[in-house]
């Protein structure tokens, strides 16, 4: 085989990688966008505990980009595709997770972008059975993972409500205090501000360290499962050839 010959089959092989981090670019930006609104839209104290469960939050957002990012770098374009192919559907889980209202479906262009990525790398590839179905269940078992992770914030959750009230310190500064004695049998009770109180602020979808954690573990495990999934034998072996 001429050097011409090499050059061109790695670019067949190949291809299909530009499309998917192209892909991922379209997906990263609305999703870091969307992932932050906890930080800036929502009003309510911003405590330890709170901060830990809003990064926990815009992480799971953000991870099926991630994940596209590095499905593209996989030299097997059977294997690509198969995990485009599912992350696409991750993508359009997220799109219409319905938890952000008619935000989330500026994920769309980014889903029917990866599926263009996986077609383009499955039509590149000589003997995709094989390869394509081991890659296929992999990218299931990530999908799942990263799925988990996102139930495990805002469906697992304990919905009692927590409040607090804006008190002026003795230091002259205004503070956020819990106030537990404001929820009554899960019920807010009537919240009547007196002397430093200035404002309240009662909420039901605190996200806590505990869930948080349980969900960036199962953030990390998805991404260890990708990286072990790249390094597979018969998915980092490029296809030679052409169909």
């Amino acid at each position: 085989m001429t050097t011409s010959d090499t050059a061109d089959a790695d670019a067949y092989t190949g291809r299909g990688s530009g499309a998917a981090v192209v892909a991922a670019v379209i997906g990263l930006i609305p999703a870091i966008i969307l992932g932050s609104l906890r930080f800036f839209l929502i009003d309510e104290p911003r405590d330890s505990e709170q901060f830990a469960g809003n990064v926990a939050f815009g992480l799971t957002y953000v991870a099926p980009y991630l994940l596209v990012l590095m499905a593209s770098k996989v030299r097997s374009p059977a294997a690509r595709g198969a995990l485009l192919a599912v992350l696409g559907l991750l993508s359009l889980a997220a799109s219409f997770s319905g938890l952000l209202s008619l935000f989330s479906l500026v994920l769309l262009p980014a889903t029917f972008a990866i599926w263009f990525a996986a077609a383009r790398s499955l039509t590149a590839s000589v003997h995709p059975l094989a390869t394509t179905t081991f890659a296929m269940i992999a990218g299931i078992l990530i999908a799942t993972m990263v799925g988990l992770s996102f139930l495990a914030l805002l469906v697992v959750q304990d919905p009692e409500p927590q409040c607090w009230v804006l008190s002026l310190s003795t230091d002259g500064e205004y503070v956020w205090k819990a106030r537990p004695d404001l929820v009554d049998q899960g019920e807010v009770q009537t919240i009547t501000l007196s002397g430093p109180d200035i404002r309240s602020s009662c909420v039901s979808d605190i996200i806590t360290n505990t869930e948080a954690g349980v969900s960036l573990g199962l953030l990390a495990t998805a991404f260890l499962a990708m990286i072990l999934t790249m390094r597979h034998g018969s998915i980092r072996a490029p296809d030679n050839g052409r169909a």
